[in-house]
């Protein structure tokens, strides 16, 4: 396997929460085979890996393009646990609503700043029964 399958492989495995071993079943049962190792091979090149683009920069750019698409649910909270990981932490992406509600508008950005704060309640009920 090449360096850039593996790394695409560790990227989508940390998003879907799942071991490398079993990522390739679960991404094929979830999209198709063709697309799961098409969007593998992207992962794994520059956009996710470039030290040009820190972690943490990479994370708000990414929720930001999510949040102005609509997407919400598990795969925002996949990207919003990703964020938080690489240090974003819940008054930012509070700060960062209000920005994008500014240049991207209310309707979007205000269903995700619902879903920011599920997130951030969820987050720490589960924190709250594991300590």
């Amino acid at each position: 396997m090449d360096d850039r399958h593996e790394r695409g492989m560790k990227i989508y495995a940390e998003s879907f929460g799942v071991p490398e071993a079993d990522l390739q079943d679960a991404f094929n049962n979830r999209v198709g085979s063709i697309y799961a190792e098409e969007a593998i091979f992207a992962a794994g090149g520059p956009a996710w890996s470039d030290p040009a683009l820190p972690d943490r920069d990479r994370s708000i750019a990414i929720l930001t393009a999510l949040i102005c698409q609509g997407v919400l649910g598990e795969r925002l909270d996949a990207h919003l646990e990703r964020a938080v990981k690489n240090g974003v932490g819940q008054h930012a992406l509070e700060v960062l609503m209000v920005l994008l509600s500014l240049y991207a508008g209310q309707a979007r950005t205000s269903v995700a700043a619902e879903e920011i704060q599920r997130f951030f309640r969820n987050r720490a009920a589960q924190e709250g029964t594991t300590s």
